[in-house]
């Protein structure tokens, strides 16, 4: 039985709003932290590949894979034989990822399976940003880090910028430090974490890099985040008031620092000991020496921390409803930055965003001309503005973020694996048409945005 004692309204005492805020803020950390870790750490990132889910990674037939698994397992022992069940072979991330490791430091490939930075390849960075909330930024996010891994084998690291940490809990588990109010945010890696501060304070490479922090998924690091954040865009107005700071590259700096020191060090022919085995240790330690590209994912606002991520980025890609008065937003949104960079520009030689940059249309209604004829609209006008690829509204990504989880981890009932198949296809085709967007030719198109934009706009 459970007694609660309930207090009229009209008898609870008076507060400062101050106390108000303090112990809301107390209260709050214990409810939230414990709602959260219940829904997002119970189970992370449990979905297995079969040997043609593996196979069609692979960017190879379920034919060619099989006798390959069969040869490759009895000639090197580290070589992931996956757990059987049956006839059918499953795989985790983990092994998916040492496969492509083995195959690619293979002197006799047929062609690459690990797409790693090389030693002096630049870092990119991609930032995702918008003015509105509600438009699948976090999510948008989450999904282009999970889907670099998965079908390139890339080392990511994802930068949090939003204080309410929403990308970070697609990435956390049990052994995450997410919820421990000590942990390093973008705010520290910046050196700006504590208003008050006469100057930025210029943290060792080593201690940037000790921010990274493992995640459930293979290759992907996180910088988290947290309320710190906030406090982060004070320090940086202190800052640009008091010492004359140029505020808005602050973090392109902080990575460009961290990168020179912690950069690719490793080549594919590494991964291999003088006599041909492979060297899972070295492996190990090339998989965590650095990341081949940066997501960042902003809070909805434009703040000096949110500039800060746009000013590092080499793309930019903002995520759009596409009703007529969120589009109102994006004009502000757009407004708004271009303002920010004429007085940079103005006042820097630093060149800034050397990339493409795109719009991408989000929770479109497919059933409702209205959006589709908005995007079409849209395209026409500034066909390099705007993708023609979109993440539709769904109820299976709906149901996977009930879970905190993304659409490629999400194990749906039955009743459900139809509307998860479909909308995988959209998040593969946005994803498909991102890559392209970074990285141009330089990674090969898996084709999901071909047949997106086939089937849909060529009707």
């Amino acid at each position: 039985m459970i007694t609660v004692v309930i207090t009229s309204y009209r008898k609870a005492p008076t507060r400062m709003l101050r106390t108000f805020i303090g112990e809301l803020s107390s209260t709050m950390q214990v409810v939230n932290s414990r709602l959260r870790r219940d829904l997002t750490m119970r189970s992370r990132v449990e979905k297995k590949f079969s040997m043609r889910e593996v196979g069609d990674l692979l960017g190879l037939t379920k034919n060619y894979y099989e006798s390959m698994l069969s040869k490759s397992a009895e000639e090197e022992p580290s070589f992931p034989a996956g757990v059987r069940d049956g006839r059918e072979r499953h795989y985790t991330l983990d092994e998916l990822m040492l496969i492509r490791a083995h195959l690619q430091s293979l002197p006799n490939r047929r062609r690459p399976y690990l797409h790693w930075r090389q030693p002096g390849d630049p870092l990119k960075i991609v930032t995702f940003g918008a003015q509105k909330g509600g438009t699948g930024k976090s999510l948008s996010a989450a999904h282009f880090a999970q889907y670099l891994t998965m079908n390139y084998g890339l080392r990511v690291g994802l930068i949090d910028c939003d204080p309410q940490a929403t990308a970070s809990l697609y990435f956390a588990d049990d052994e995450s430090h997410l919820f421990d109010p000590e942990i390093a945010t973008v705010a520290a890696f910046m050196g700006v974490s504590e208003p008050g501060e006469t100057d930025l304070v210029t943290r060792p490479t080593a201690e940037l890099d000790a921010m990274w922090q493992p995640t459930p998924w293979a290759g992907i690091r996180l910088i988290p985040g947290g309320s710190d954040i906030q406090n982060g865009d004070i320090s940086l107005f202190l800052l640009a008031q008091r010492a004359q700071v140029p505020v808005h590259s602050v973090l392109k700096n902080a990575i460009e620092r961290w990168d020179d020191d912690y950069g690719p060090k490793t080549r594919f022919a590494d991964l291999r000991r003088a006599d041909g085995s492979f060297d899972v240790d070295r492996y190990t330690a090339a998989l965590r020496e650095t990341v081949d590209v940066i997501v960042i994912d902003q809070q909805p606002s434009l703040t000096l921390m949110q500039l800060n991520g746009l000013v590092a980025a080499t793309s930019v890609i903002v995520p759009q409803t596409m009703k007529g008065f969120d589009l109102s937003t994006l004009s502000t949104y757009s407004q708004n930055i271009a303002e920010y960079l004429d007085y940079i520009e103005e006042t820097s030689a630093d060149a800034i965003g050397i990339g493409r940059h795109v719009v991408l249309p989000t929770i479109v209604q497919e059933a409702n001309d209205k959006d589709v004829d908005q995007i079409v609209d849209l395209y026409q006008r500034a066909p390099e503005l705007f993708l023609q690829v979109w993440y539709p509204r769904s109820d299976a990504v709906a149901n996977a973020a009930e879970e905190y989880k993304s659409i490629y981890e999400y194990d749906p009932p039955r009743s459900r694996r139809a509307s998860t198949k479909t909308f995988i296809d959209s998040a593969n085709a946005v994803n498909d048409a991102l890559v392209d967007v970074v990285w141009g030719s330089a990674l090969p198109s898996r084709g999901y945005a071909r047949d997106f934009i086939k089937a849909r706009w060529e009707e």
